[in-house]
């Protein structure tokens, strides 16, 4: 059955008038053919589409809105969680280093006390450069076992001067 050049409008619709370019008329009356439609009801469904669109965008601002207070306490939350146990690190590092230079000296015969104290201030010089290095940097000094090694046999050669 042919369509109606005027068709009767439908229940709760309007009819509205709008210049649209050649070329989108020629977009609408393709995709209308090509989807066994109207051209009113291919612009009906774009805009209900559009619609759509900016409601949806409106109730993703309104739940980021919510949302984001809530995440942004939680990292801070985390990130303050990390800084404390990050801070136990060090303490019990530095922990261990008292202690093992505490161990060394009383094994270390008093004659050789100051070679033990350079090779303290060396090793102690190296951990410093170490830790200086960005995240990259330490991963390719410890990759390096030719570093490592030569760092440690200085401090070994410097002991037994």
């Amino acid at each position: 059955m042919p369509r109606s050049l005027n068709p009767k409008p439908k229940p709760n619709t309007k009819r509205v008038t709008a210049h649209i370019h050649v070329s989108m008329i020629k977009t609408l009356e393709s995709e209308a053919f090509r989807t066994g439609q109207n051209v009113s009801q291919i612009i009906r469904r774009a805009l209900d589409r559009y619609y759509d669109i900016e409601a949806d965008k409106e109730n993703t601002e309104f739940f980021t809105d919510i949302l984001r207070p809530i995440v942004r306490d939680e990292i801070d939350k985390q990130a303050n969680r990390l800084a404390s146990m990050l801070f136990k690190i060090g303490v019990i590092s530095a922990g261990n280093y008292f202690l093992a230079v505490r161990m060394m000296s009383d094994v270390i015969s008093p004659s050789m006390m100051e070679d033990f104290d350079a090779i303290n201030a060396n090793a102690r010089k190296l951990g410093i450069d170490y830790m200086k290095q960005s995240g990259v940097g330490v991963i390719e000094y410890l990759e390096d076992d030719d570093k490592v090694v030569r760092a440690a046999e200085k401090l070994k050669t410097d002991w037994y001067k």
